[in-house]
């Protein structure tokens, strides 16, 4: 097979080393939130761009020999001029330090979308989507690394492309595949390229430098190294905690060590907070206020966006139950945030809170809430029962109905379900007097 040749420009010394990314969906906006200050916004939509360049500051900071980028740069096959100059930008950084980048395309930016006339800087190579293709590193004079990777043609690719990439050969050095694909079962994506573990060990390369998937992850830690490093910056509630990419260091033994990088510049929490043991609605703002504060001290300096899930029993459910009352609270939250260098901004609060009732009481009761409990009581434990509602439920998981929107439900969550539909009920049927008591 025909390889193609990079070498590094600097003589640095030591191990192999490079930064794995993968998914920076530039130019990607946030999404599910409402009621933003304007500036905030603008803060917010820079925040794909601020994760891409701490990622050019750590390739040069660390002096790495070259950035792997795992497919989905953009958010779009249509990416913006802006996001295209902006990348390019940072790939020019690299190159005046003599750093190589390799780039493989996923389903979000194929090789087949529209791309503006820019000129690329000599240190990139971008792989082809018609086959693997097979890319020399060479580092002061001598090979060092083969890469070998595809990007997708089109957007929709469901074969399996590991199957295409060829097998390493007894003369080749340290070998990285490079792909865009699902390996397993991952309900929140699209499976793209689908692929298994074994599929990936068959072609007996030492490292796989994987994209698609959002929550970083060591898929397999030892012969090979799989990993998915995460998208750099986290865009909706669904991608919480820290974000970032991959430092990876290769001894002259062949020995792999990583380490996970944290570039997000606003992290996403959600809390879940119990208004059990409440009283009052001045405690409730109280220790809203000291969530937030809790979380601004332990996020290295970054800003948050928050969603508040207001859970248990307590008096205080009443109040929130009034029209108008999570309205006012959120708007006293989110009151001075905007103006905050380091904001920590409430996208939302959820009321899962239920009035003060004894459940175990109300089993004994010989009445139609007594019965109402305890015909959920047995649905929870009767295993013919769920299968049912699986099967009722079954025709929205169809690609035709919601299948990509909505993920299949198991038993635990189908547990979860039954109880909000039996607390539903309960908030209906009780009078006051009844929770009261």
């Amino acid at each position: 097979m025909k390889k193609r040749e990079l070498s590094a420009d600097t003589d640095r010394n030591g191990t192999l080393s490079f930064v794995h990314t993968a998914d920076l969906h530039l130019d990607s906006p946030f999404v599910g939130i409402s009621g933003i200050d304007q500036g905030l916004g603008e803060r917010l939509a820079k925040a794909t761009f601020q994760a891409y360049e701490a990622i050019i500051e750590l390739c040069m900071e660390e002096e790495v020999d070259f950035l792997l980028i795992a497919g989905d740069v953009y958010d779009s096959a249509d990416k913006s001029l802006y996001a295209q100059v902006r990348f390019i930008e940072g790939l020019r950084k690299l190159e005046t330090a003599g750093i190589q980048v390799f780039i493989c395309h996923g389903n979000h930016d194929p090789l087949d979308g529209w791309s503006a006339s820019l000129k690329w800087p000599a240190n990139v190579h971008t792989m082809g989507g018609d086959k693997a293709e097979v890319v020399e590193f060479k580092k002061e004079g001598e090979t060092a690394a083969f890469v070998v990777g595809m990007s997708y043609p089109t957007r929709h690719i469901m074969k399996n492309l590991v199957k295409d990439f060829p097998k390493k050969e007894d003369h080749w050095p340290f070998t990285i595949g490079l792909l865009h694909c699902s390996v397993g079962s991952y309900p929140e994506h699209d499976p793209y390229a689908p692929c298994t573990l074994q599929d990936l060990r068959e072609p007996g390369y030492d490292y796989w430098a994987l994209g698609h998937i959002h929550t970083p992850s060591v898929v397999c830690k030892e012969a090979p190294v799989v990993i998915y490093p995460g998208n750099p910056q986290g865009r909706h509630p669904g991608e919480t905690g820290a974000r970032g990419c991959c430092l990876v260091n290769v001894s002259s033994g062949g020995a792999i060590s990583t380490k996970f990088i944290e570039t997000d510049s606003v992290r996403w929490h959600i809390r879940e907070v119990s208004i059990e043991g409440l009283e009052k609605e001045g405690e409730l703002v109280e220790n809203l206020q000291s969530q937030l504060d809790e979380i601004r001290e332990n996020s290295g300096g970054r800003s948050a966006i928050c969603r508040l899930v207001l859970s248990g029993r307590g008096p205080l459910h009443r109040t929130l139950r009034e029209e108008g009352f999570l309205e006012d609270l959120l708007h006293t939250l989110r009151e001075d945030e905007i103006r905050s260098r380091q904001f920590a901004w409430v996208e939302r609060i959820e009321n899962e809170t239920l009035f003060p009732i004894e459940r175990e009481l109300l089993l004994k009761r010989e009445d139609f809430v007594g019965d109402l409990v305890k015909i959920v009581e047995g649905l929870k434990t009767d295993e013919e029962a769920l299968d049912e509602f699986h099967e009722v439920l079954a025709p929205l998981f169809k690609p035709g109905s919601g299948g990509k929107q909505i993920c299949k439900i198991d038993d635990e969550e189908m547990k979860s379900l039954l109880q909000c539909a039996e607390n539903i009920l309960l908030d209906a049927l009780l009078t006051e007097e009844d929770h009261e008591n």
